[in-house]
């Protein structure tokens, strides 16, 4: 039987079992979480995770825990997927939260379609988040910064009956979506959010755009990103740190060409199945 079991520093627990009580309820809230993609139970760009939650812990003070390394990680991943029977593709949850004697984790994961970052089959209907906007914080690049805006948005998806929607900071900028970023082309350039906007950047950001000017497209990276830029675009994809590129079919009432967004997915399913083992 598949599934039915969680990690919690480095030990094995049953989902069912009463692992956590009220009081616990506090401290899960008060750290961190982020999701990434494994294929044959390795973690696909494992340095580039574990280097951005180091980061994340860093953004809120909050210690790395104990004997936790590289290896550690993709060790424990691993162990848990193995433990669970998902042996070919799965998404892989993990949080991390103050404990008494310093920081704890918890490692969840569930089974997604396999094939190393997968083009959508359904293609997604987008939309402009007007009711709230991105702020400054410290921690504006790591989730802890945008979990309540993307708690918000999500409701409003689901009202709108959308796939996912675009964020705006608080110049009305588009800056990221709902758990995760986006790209758009127009005149043969993938365009994406700069890091001077201060949004959320997912892990794998960086791999997207190599894998972009990879197929000949020119790269920039753009601080006032407004809506008409992407009402008026080529294309528009999001980027998902465990489905990849995902390719958006519409935004609002406009309509969009996928072509070059399908050649970055591929790329990137190509790129990620090369990574070294």
């Amino acid at each position: 039987m598949k599934g039915g079991f969680i990690l919690i520093n480095g030990r094995f627990f049953r989902e069912s079992d009463p692992v956590f009580s009220g009081v616990d309820l506090g401290r899960l809230n008060n750290g961190v979480t982020e999701s990434f993609r494994a294929e044959n139970n390795l973690v696909l760009f494992a340095e580039v995770n574990y280097n951005f939650l180091i980061n994340s812990l860093k953004s809120i003070h909050l210690p790395t825990p104990n004997d936790w390394t590289l290896s550690r990680f993709a060790s424990d991943i691993s162990r848990l997927l193995n433990k669970n029977h998902f042996y070919l593709a799965a998404k892989v949850v993990v949080q991390f939260f103050p404990g008494p004697g310093g920081t704890d984790y918890l490692l969840t994961a569930e089974e997604l379609p396999r094939g190393f970052y997968p083009v959508n089959d359904t293609v997604l209907l987008m939309d402009f988040y007007s009711d709230g906007s991105k702020s400054l914080t410290a921690n504006f690049a790591f989730e802890p910064a945008n979990r309540f805006l993307w708690t918000a948005a999500k409701r409003e998806a689901q009202n709108l009956s959308k796939h996912n929607l675009i964020l705006l900071n608080h110049e009305d900028w588009a800056c990221e979506t709902i758990g995760g970023s986006f790209g758009y082309i127009k005149d043969g350039m993938a365009i994406f959010p700069s890091p001077r906007l201060q949004a959320y950047r997912p892990p794998i950001m960086a791999v997207v755009i190599e894998c972009a000017r990879q197929i000949g497209l020119k790269i920039l990276q753009k601080t006032d990103i407004g809506r008409a830029d992407l009402i008026n675009a080529d294309e528009i994809f999001l980027i998902d740190n465990c489905l990849g590129v995902q390719l958006v079919l519409g935004l609002g009432n406009e309509r969009y060409y996928t072509t070059k967004s399908t050649s970055i997915a591929l790329k990137l399913s190509e790129v990620a199945q090369k990574e070294p083992t």
